[in-house]
């Protein structure tokens, strides 16, 4: 008996790791404290840590650049993959993570592709982001049998975090960060996109 099988996947994730280079990170970084040392944060996924309120205003030369250059990246590469209207900059926000900071699971409504742009990780144990699975497979596969964790069976996906590293991906995607167990800042640059028609 033979079986002849066609193998095909529904729904996949898409999740683009990227790296950016010859950028000023530090007119970044003092641009963000700039901003938490004038404005009060808010409280949101974030437990600890200052989380900025959206969109401020002006941005410094390299930020301004760096979301343009995004924007023509969304446009590109995820624009063919996915099968999306053109994307534009919808809104973006800081973090800034001490130590035991972290944030809970959650997703970003009203957009298409979310990520985050890492201005500084000065430290190897500062967390890493944690994509999670958006169905019901914690009924059905217990952690405990998983011989060997994939993709198929595996119920969260660590993300290793480098500074001048951005991720993105859909906005539907619940994610989180492990707290910072490092003496020094994690600062971070989220973002969404959303449809420009």
């Amino acid at each position: 008996m033979k079986f002849k099988a066609h193998e095909q996947f529904l729904w996949p994730i898409p999740i683009w790791e990227c790296f950016v280079d010859d950028i000023d990170n530090k007119s970044i970084v003092n641009y963000c404290h700039k901003v938490r040392e004038e404005k009060p944060g808010v409280i949101i996924s974030n437990r600890g840590g200052w989380h900025s309120n959206e969109i401020i205003f002006p941005l410094p030369f390299t930020l301004e650049q760096l979301f343009d250059n995004l924007v023509d990246f969304v446009n590109d590469i995820p624009y063919d993959y996915m099968g999306i209207p053109k994307l534009k900059l919808g809104n973006w926000w800081i973090n800034i993570n001490s130590k035991h900071d972290y944030n809970t699971p959650h997703h970003h409504q009203h957009s298409i592709l979310s990520g985050v742009y890492y201005v500084s990780v000065p430290d190897s144990n500062m967390g890493d982001l944690i994509l999670h699975r958006g169905d019901s497979a914690e009924f059905f596969i217990d952690p405990k049998i998983q011989h060997k964790p994939t993709t198929i069976n595996s119920l969260e996906h660590p993300l290793s975090i480098k500074e001048s590293m951005f991720y993105l991906f859909p906005s539907w995607v619940k994610h989180s960060v492990e707290k910072n167990k490092s003496d020094k800042e994690r600062i971070s640059i989220a973002f969404n996109f959303v449809p420009s028609i």
